[in-house]
């Protein structure tokens, strides 16, 4: 199975987990001692299968499952450089009687076999930008 194969598996799960809520499938996609890098966020660096599971189930939670649909769309073709790949994503969220609240980044992974060992995610500064503004603005009709 090519990487590319190995990622594209991991991010079908991780839209399934988003769905039903049931994370511990992503258990399959992740070294022991993954690190997950949230880079410019506010929990720079998780360590841990376990822990990476809980922090992307309670950021879904905390964030997207609070709007009325999110909509997650690759921007670019994975590329790959040996046990590496990254690709450019764009997150479409929406909320009855506001604009859309679009987010744009970048995710780079690096497998050891078919675990990812590192996971990064990136916004771009543009994006904080209309992330925290729009959050300024419309963030109080969110659901609890």
């Amino acid at each position: 199975m090519s990487l590319i194969d190995h990622f594209n598996s991991f991010a079908v799960a991780f839209e399934a987990c988003v769905i039903e809520d049931r994370w511990e499938r992503l258990g399959d996609y992740f070294a022991e001692n993954a690190t997950y890098w949230n880079v410019g966020g506010p929990d720079p660096m998780i360590k841990g299968r376990l822990a990476i599971i809980d922090y992307l189930k309670n950021d879904v939670s905390n964030n997207d499952r609070r709007f009325d649909s999110r909509k997650l769309k690759a921007i670019s073709e994975p590329t790959v450089d040996v046990n590496k790949l990254s690709r450019l994503w764009r997150c479409t969220y929406t909320l009855a009687g506001v604009p859309n609240l679009v987010v744009e980044g970048e995710a780079r992974y690096e497998f050891v076999g078919e675990l990812i060992c590192t996971l990064e995610e990136e916004i771009t500064p543009e994006s904080m930008e209309r992330y925290v503004e729009w959050m300024e603005k419309y963030g109080s009709r969110l659901r609890a």
